[in-house]
Parts: C-alpha cells; structure tokens; sequence
C-alpha cells in the first residue's frame, strides 16, 4: 500500500498489483483492503527522517487524496505511480 510507503519514507516500496494467468493451474485469491480513517495525516514517520535521510514526501490527508481519486474514477493518466507521485519532495 503506498501510505506504508510514505510513513516508511521509501524502506518499503508501493507496487502496483498485476496477476499473471496460468492456464495448467486454478488460481485463488482472497483481496484485504486496508485504508487509513478518513481524517489521517499521512507523512513519513519522525523516527524514520533524520539530516542523513530527509523526507521524500509532503504530508497529505487521507481521505481528500481518496476522495480526489475517486472522482478521477482511479484511472492511471499516464503517471509512473499516480498514487504518490504528486507527493514526493
């Protein structure tokens, strides 16, 4: 999820979700969806950013960013990571 990669100020990457079809093999998934409380600051975490390691993003509310997004109806427009890419320092 890319809000644990901004609180994670890049330790951990986002990634975007792509499956691969096997035509010799039934394929079974259970999706979880996890999203912060509408009201949620998201921004790197202060014991992960130090003089050696700055933030890399700008901090952002959750819910405005979700909401935004779904009146975009979540399409990519041709951005690497549409998802924090605005955010980044």
């Amino acid at each position: 999820m890319f809000t644990i990669q901004v609180w994670s100020n890049d330790k951990y990457e986002s990634v975007e979700h792509r499956a691969v079809v096997n035509s010799e093999k039934e394929r079974f998934s259970i999706p979880y969806f996890f999203n912060p409380a509408h009201c949620t600051w998201v921004e790197p975490l202060e014991e992960l950013i130090n003089e050696h390691n700055p933030a890399k993003y700008k901090g952002y509310n959750w819910g405005k960013f979700f909401a935004a997004r779904n009146r975009g109806n979540f399409k990519k427009l041709d951005v690497e990571n549409i998802q924090i890419s605005h955010f980044r320092i």
